[in-house]
């Protein structure tokens, strides 16, 4: 009787666990020509990008930054996209906030992703960011 006060104590304790914060952007060029679904998970800190349409041209890189919301911050890389159309991409903690209410974008970028700290190329689509 007293395993089962406990399995019961322990159900209600995982119950009440608060549900991870989820984050996804449907990232699109005007046209349609390229467009990226990503969703964050929270309790694994991966945003999972899932290419639907569209890929790097010849020689090229596609590249997905982070930009926060307001004023003051500029773009953060995260980092080249693959040409699989499918990866995931860890994110780290300090940049979580900057989810909420934010927007990816994704540049064209030289082979290997841009040079320096801010996209180089065209940013060929964006997508805001939203609570799930």
């Amino acid at each position: 009787m007293a395993a089962l006060a406990v399995l019961g104590v322990v159900d209600l304790m995982i119950g009440d666990e608060p549900t991870p914060a989820t984050y996804v952007a449907e990232v699109a060029a005007e046209d349609q020509s390229l467009v990226v679904l990503a969703s964050y998970a929270a309790d694994s800190a991966t945003l999972t990008v899932d290419r639907q349409a569209g890929s790097a041209a010849e020689g090229r890189s596609l590249e997905l930054w982070l930009i926060p919301p307001g004023e003051g911050q500029g773009p953060i890389s995260l980092g080249v996209l693959p040409e699989d159309s499918e990866t995931a991409i860890q994110i780290p903690a300090d940049l979580v906030p900057s989810l909420d209410q934010g927007t990816l974008a994704i540049s064209d970028e030289p082979e290997g992703g841009s040079p320096g700290d801010a996209p180089t190329g065209d940013i060929l689509a964006t997508g805001a960011i939203t609570a799930a």
